[in-house]
């Protein structure tokens, strides 16, 4: 995953992979049941929890 001059660049696997472990979170952590793709120069990929003390998952933290 990395960003490009055309916006946030993932290969298949990798957003497979992103998907299975925001599934998982679903059911083991009681995050929401979808993402949000936040917009600009450097988009993120989040996941919320159901509960306000719970910090969000942000999918895209390794990019470069």
């Amino acid at each position: 995953m990395k960003y490009t001059e055309r916006g946030l660049q993932i290969t298949l696997d990798e957003l497979r992979r992103i998907v299975e472990y925001a599934d998982n979170r679903v059911k083991y952590d009681n995050m929401e049941p979808c993402i949000y793709i936040r917009p600009g120069t450097r988009p993120r990929i989040i996941q919320y929890c159901y509960y306000t003390e719970c910090s969000p998952i942000d999918h895209t933290y390794l990019a470069r």
